[in-house]
Formats: C-alpha cells, sequence, structure tokens
C-alpha cells in the first residue's frame, strides 16, 4: 500500500471498525483507529446497506483524523461465519534446472489453486500456504531466495464463503469511496493473535463479540479447524434484561459496570439497582447476583466451542485457549475458562497504543496478514516502517475467470505495480440452532430470598458441574 500504510475494514457484529496500521521491526505498529456503532450490520454481515455505508465513511473519517492519513485502500476483514474449509496441493517443476524462488512462484501456484476451485455459490476468499518443500526434501515456511533444482511443492488452505456475502461486502466498501485490496478471513487472523509457541504446539482462539463467537484452533503455525457459533455478548444483555424485568439498555449499562462472568469472585456486597419494565419500582440486586445469569450464559459459550473441538478429533490443546472480542471485557472471563480446562488461558488485549481493546484484536490481526501476504509474495519488501519501498512485482496479465477476487487480486498487482513506478481440517462448523433465548420465571421470589443461600437450581447446578468435569478431563 502506498507510503506503507495498512488499513484493515472490519464490519462487525454491531460496528464498523478501522485500524491503520504500519510494519515496524517484527510487529505492526498502530497509528490510528476509527469506529461507529450501527444497526446496518448484523453477525458480520450486511443487513442495511445504506446504514453500513454511512457507517464505513464515518468511520474511514475518524480514522483518518487520529493518524493523519489521507487512504483510500483497505484490506476487507470477513466473519468466519458460513465459511468453509479445504485443503489442496500445488507443484511446479523445474526440470533439473538450478531456479532461485521467488514471490512469483509462490503466488503462481496459490493463484492457480484459487483458480482451480470453483464453485456456483461460493467464492475463494483466501488461499494461504500451510507448508513448502523444496526438492521434495523438508517442509519449510518460506522457500523464498532458496535454491531448487527439480521441484516447488505447496499445500495451502482454501477459505471460502457465500458468493453474495462477499460481492455485496465489496460494493458497499467500494461505494463507501474505498479501494478494497484483498480480503482476509478471521479464520487466518486470528493466527496473528496468538504467541508463536501458541501456534506452533496447537492454540484455539476464542473471540467473542456482540452477536457471534468465532474460533479457530492452530497447530504447527496453521489453520487446522474454525467455526462460529451465533451467540455473544448481546445475549447475555438479553438474559440479564428477561432476569431481572429491565429494559435492555438498562442492562448493558448495568453488564459493562458490574458484569462478571465467574460466580465464585463477583460481589455480593455492591448493591446495583435497575428500573422495572412495567413501571414498578426499582429494585437491588448485586453483581453476583448478574454473575448467575452471565455465567450461565458463558459456560454454554465454551462448552459448545468445546464441543466442535471434540467433533474434529481435537482433544488436546497443547498451547492454551486464548480469549478475545468485546465480550472479553468482562471480569472473571479468565477465571472461568480456567475453572473449565486444564490449560494455559489468557485474554488477549492488544498491546498498541491508542487500540487497547480486545475488541480491535481481530482488525489488527487482518493488518498483520496483510504484511505477511506481501512480504511472502514480494508485494513490497520492508525492512522497518520508515525505510524505503523495494517493489519487485511486474505488471500481470488480465486473465478473465469466473472467480470473484481474481479481477481483484490481479487489480492489486497493478496497483503495487504502479506505486512503485511513481515513488479444522473439515468443513467450519456453523451451530444456528439451540440458542433460544432462556425463560426466567419466578425471579422475584429469587430475589427476595437471595440471602438464603445459593439459589441456582439443584438439577441445573448438577448437570454444569458434570459437563465441567467432563471437559476438564477432555483437555488435560
Amino acid at each position: 500500500m502506498k507510503e506503507h500504510y495498512y488499513v484493515a475494514l472490519d464490519i462487525g457484529s454491531n460496528s464498523v471498525k478501522a485500524v491503520v496500521g504500519e510494519k515496524f521491526h517484527d510487529g505492526v505498529n498502530i497509528i490510528g483507529t476509527g469506529q461507529t456503532y450501527t444497526d446496518g450490520v448484523s453477525k458480520g454481515t450486511i443487513r442495511d446497506f445504506d446504514l453500513t455505508r454511512s457507517a464505513i465513511i464515518d468511520t474511514v473519517k475518524k480514522a483518518k483524523i487520529s493518524s493523519g492519513v489521507d487512504f483510500d485502500e483497505v484490506f476487507l476483514k470477513m466473519p468466519i461465519a458460513g465459511m468453509e474449509l479445504k485443503f489442496a496441493e500445488e507443484e511446479i517443476r523445474f526440470g533439473g534446472n538450478s531456479t532461485e524462488i521467488n514471490g512469483t512462484h509462490i503466488e503462481d501456484m496459490l493463484e492457480t489453486i484459487r483458480e482451480r476451485v470453483v464453485q456456483s455459490d461460493k467464492e475463494v476468499v483466501t488461499v494461504y500456504p500451510v507448508y513448502f518443500k523444496v526438492d521434495d526434501l523438508h517442509e519449510v515456511s518460506d522457500p523464498k531466495e532458496m535454491m531448487a533444482t527439480q521441484s516447488l511443492f505447496v499445500s495451502a488452505g482454501i477459505l471460502l464463503s457465500s458468493r453474495t456475502v462477499l460481492m455485496n461486502a465489496v460494493k458497499c466498501v467500494e461505494e463507501a469511496g474505498l479501494t478494497v485490496l484483498d480480503v482476509y478471513s478471521d479464520a487466518v487472523n486470528y493466527a496473528h493473535v496468538l504467541s508463536e509457541s501458541e501456534v506452533e504446539l496447537g492454540g484455539v482462539v476464542i473471540d467473542i463479540g456482540h452477536e457471534l463467537t468465532q474460533f479457530g484452533y492452530y497447530e504447527r503455525g496453521t489453520l487446522k479447524t474454525s467455526g462460529s457459533l451465533p451467540v455473544g455478548g448481546k445475549h447475555i444483555t438479553k438474559d440479564l434484561s428477561e432476569a431481572f424485568n429491565t429494559t435492555l439498555e438498562a442492562a448493558e449499562k448495568a453488564k459493562h459496570h458490574y458484569g462478571h462472568a465467574f460466580y465464585d469472585l463477583a460481589s455480593a456486597e455492591d448493591i446495583v439497582r435497575l428500573p422495572q419494565r412495567d413501571g414498578e419500582a426499582d429494585i437491588e440486586i448485586t453483581p453476583q447476583d448478574m454473575s448467575d445469569i452471565i455465567e450461565m450464559r458463558m459456560e454454554e459459550v465454551f462448552m459448545d466451542v468445546f464441543g466442535v473441538l471434540q467433533e474434529n478429533q481435537i482433544t488436546k490443546v497443547s498451547g492454551g485457549f486464548v480469549v478475545t472480542g468485546g465480550t472479553a471485557n468482562l471480569l472473571g472471563i479468565k477465571e472461568l475458562m480456567q475453572d473449565l480446562v486444564s490449560e494455559k488461558v489468557r485474554v488477549h488485549i492488544p498491546n498498541q497504543m491508542g487500540a487497547r481493546k480486545p475488541e480491535f484484536s481481530s482488525a489488527i490481526a487482518t493488518v498483520s496478514s496483510g504484511i505477511m501476504f506481501d512480504e511472502l509474495l514480494e508485494y513490497v519488501t520492508i525492512d522497518n516502517y520508515d525505510t524505503e519501498s523495494d517493489t519487485v512485482r511486474h505488471a500481470a496479465d488480465e486473465e478473465s475467470s469466473g472467480n470473484f477476487f481474481t479481477g481483484l487480486f490481479n487489480k492489486r498487482r497493478e496497483q503495487e505495480s504502479h506505486d512503485a513506478d511513481s515513488g479444522s481440517v473439515g468443513q467450519p462448523k456453523n451451530t444456528s440452532e439451540g440458542y433460544a433465548d432462556y425463560s426466567y420465571e419466578d425471579r422475584s421470589e429469587d430475589l427476595d430470598n437471595r440471602d438464603s443461600g445459593d439459589k441456582r437450581q439443584g438439577e441445573d447446578k448438577n448437570y454444569r458441574g458434570y459437563m465441567k468435569k467432563l471437559f476438564k478431563n477432555l483437555f488435560e
């Protein structure tokens, strides 16, 4: 991208976010962000075109002001929901001629795989290398500058999504006055949330958003499986609203200020006043009363993620669990997860100045994906954030194909060249059932007698205790 600024646009569950970053040594330096809440998006997809376009324009304006960068090119981030994961192989033969491998060889193989996967209702979002082999000798992660005489082989992952969803997202972004350079899936991006040891040993990222929980399992440096659940922080708010007969606005505010995901550590002393929807007098509850509801929902989410991992024969997560996303702001999230599994658990909060919120994790990871692919394919070579560009790509012949993003891919190559001249194993699981709202009857009686002992239903508590023990043993 121009001046080596990378801009990620994240169309999320209830907001549009933009992050402006640049390569800095071995990491990413974030120099500006923007965020606009909107009703135009839901679970990462567009449900109102005009509202979303307006939110994008507003978000970009904020990001330009905060970063001081006047940009018009972005990397678009797409959610995991509805995506399909496949794997494929490709090989280039050199016929005994000594050849130095460069970014063109890698790009040609990945593009061949992209064009080979043709489905009527699906679009290839990302083709990412799992590993390479030079002359069939050993696996490498980046073969550039190595010499080969026989062949270069790549095993690659392919992420496909609904063609309609992708085309509408790109159209909306472009009508907001932006150019989409490339599209990245959260399934690939989350690898940048993990540390090197976590992604090598086998780590799980769980991103809990407003209406969507996404997760991915990575091992030996690459994505193995991913999936999503149609539940998030919004459902916690609705649970609290129903349980305490209060408004959604009051429930959301109470959740942010007093919410705690781990019942045993929640305060039983502080008092929270909640207005009643039926006009009755305000009620007084404690953070522990709220935690009783919050923990129930969060346990359900975590256990459903564990269930999908088990379905994919993932029963050991040596690298541990990493929780992020907007709902990870809740107190007690880490403690609750630690109560469910035996592996290491941490909450990921970006450490970049100006973006130290877990809801920005995905967008920042998208910037990292952009930099990674740029360097792998040699679009640009960057030593650090302020070095001169050394662009080695050349304009490619335009070839039409049935793949919507092939044209996007070629357009990006031409743009880079112009800028230089001018200065789960298997299909992801997407569970859409089983998330009916909880029914909270006779809560007033519980509130009146909350000092008389544990309010939880004996049957529910026994079942939840059994499930805790089951999954704790599973991931030991």
